[in-house]
């Protein structure tokens, strides 16, 4: 069977496609033959609920999705590799995710790889990103491939997925949902028969990031014999691993147990249940005499709802559940945890300032539904702050009322002229959606012409989203806001 290997300095990176919702791992190895090519490995593995069901007639109650991907790769502008393939869920009652793999052969130097994303049910649903990959050419010494946290494996001889008889399903995007209490790491090794050992060493190390640095939570060794190559894959149990950010580090040893090569990988893990059993069992030292022991019950949910736009992905499950169970305890631990990473030295200073904005926002942004700042624009006011610039329009005749916000900077994005555009459909004064944003991560509409305008009769319903041009008439001022979007 043709095996693969990886190469010690190794790309690998996650590109989250917000329309599709698709994640995108992609890796450098090299294929083991007497030259050693470098190939990349392309791994998409597609959130199927973000993907339209294409028309069926067959009237059996299956369905079946599909996205067309464009893939090229770039040197100085020139194309000189390609594929365009097509991504099927196969016809199933239910469609859970589903992933493919790619290798492509490439010669050692500087790419542009350039992704185009389509779903074929709805050419509007697109994505498009670039990433530059340099490739090297492969080492002489022993050394280690990256890193892939494993979801699950299973059989397989098809030798353009597989890798020696295996296909592993990898965990996208690096995060560890609730669901996964135990997740492989796979690597490889290759050229340790140069060792003057029969028996080459690996320790695993594993550590959470606490504030600014990372503890050892976990250690482990691995024993195996030297050799051209070998393809390790080993389980590790997180049933009881606190929610946050983790790095899992490998070591490659000589005979003396003497670094000489390592590689590491950083993920994140949920873990809701967990989290909770530990903020119960008692007030954490300092809580329950501070400002978050003092709070009344229904103090602790408007506060932990006033939050939970700003808290860390692996806690956003946590603070769901804390807000719908009766556990005054955890309550008051959290927000005391949450505003003392904020401010160490003056935790309560910055809560009450927290809050007399959360409050202002809720009053100035309330839509009848739930919290002022749990509405869209309430949101990305506590998220982001307040915009550097704001246009309100209400006087357009051939649109809903709309607003949009500008940032000057968005630190925490890393990003400037961020722009946002809320509408109002339903023309009630206060309900505004977030229709169309710029901002990283936030949500990327390519038919927010349509939606704003579609009060215009004549603009044909199935005119393409990049062709179609915004009614003539409207204010001037607005066309040069929204032309960036």
């Amino acid at each position: 069977m043709f095996r693969w290997l990886a190469l010690v300095v190794f790309f690998t990176t996650a590109l989250s496609v917000q329309a599709l919702n698709v994640s995108i791992l992609i890796s450098q190895y090299y294929s083991i033959d007497k030259s050693l090519e470098p190939y990349l490995e392309v791994y998409l593995h597609t959130i199927a609920s973000t993907v339209d069901p294409l028309p069926s007639s067959s009237g059996d109650g299956l369905m079946e999705k599909k996205i067309k991907v464009l893939i090229l790769f770039k040197q100085n502008n020139d194309i000189v590799n390609y594929d365009n393939f097509i991504i099927e869920s196969g016809r199933k009652k239910d469609i859970e995710d589903f992933v493919t793999l790619k290798r492509y052969g490439m010669k050692p130097g500087e790419y542009n790889i350039e992704f185009t994303l389509a779903d074929l049910a709805n050419t509007n649903n697109e994505y498009r990103d670039s990433v530059t990959v340099r490739i090297n050419s492969a080492p002489e010494h022993p050394f280690l491939s990256n890193l892939q946290l494993v979801a699950d494996t299973t059989s397989s001889a098809d030798e353009h997925i597989a890798k020696n008889g295996i296909f592993y399903e990898l965990i996208p995007y690096g995060y560890m949902s609730p669901a996964i209490n135990r997740f492989g790491l796979y690597f490889e090794s290759y050229n340790t028969d140069q060792l003057a050992t029969d028996i080459v060493n690996y320790h695993v190390k594993i550590s959470k990031r606490i504030n600014n640095t990372y503890k050892l939570v976990g250690r482990t060794a691995l024993k195996r014999r030297s050799a051209r190559i070998d393809d390790i894959l080993a389980w590790f149990d997180v049933t009881y691993y606190e929610s946050g950010q983790y790095n899992i580090m490998v070591y490659l040893s000589d005979k003396d147990r003497n670094a000489i090569d390592s590689a590491e990988y950083y993920f994140t893990k949920s873990n809701p249940v967990r989290d909770e059993a530990i903020l119960s069992k008692k007030f954490m030292d300092e809580v329950e005499t501070s400002f978050a022991g003092k709070l009344s019950r229904d103090q602790l949910n408007y506060t932990l709802r006033a939050i939970a736009m700003n808290v860390i992905n692996s806690d956003v499950e946590l603070v769901n559940r804390l807000i719908k169970d009766d556990n005054v305890i955890a309550k008051s631990n959290y927000i005391y945890k949450y505003f003392k990473e904020k401010s160490a030295l003056h935790p309560e200073e910055y809560y009450t300032q927290y809050m007399e904005v959360a409050k202002a926002v809720d009053k100035k942004y309330k839509t009848g539904f739930g919290y002022g700042f749990e509405s869209d624009r309430g949101l990305i006011f506590m998220k982001y702050g307040k915009p550097s610039d704001m246009i309100s329009i209400t006087d357009d005749p051939s649109c809903a009322p709309y607003e949009i916000w500008q940032y000057n900077e968005v630190p925490k994005l890393m990003q400037s002229n961020v722009k946002f555009l809320f509408f109002n459909p339903f023309l009630d004064g206060m309900d505004y959606r977030l229709l169309q944003s710029n901002a990283r991560g936030e949500m990327r509409n390519p038919n927010w012409k349509k939606e704003l305008y579609k009060t215009v009769a004549t603009n044909p319903e199935n005119q393409a989203s990049e062709r179609y041009e915004v009614p003539k008439g409207f204010n001037r001022q607005a066309e040069e806001w929204l032309q960036d979007l």
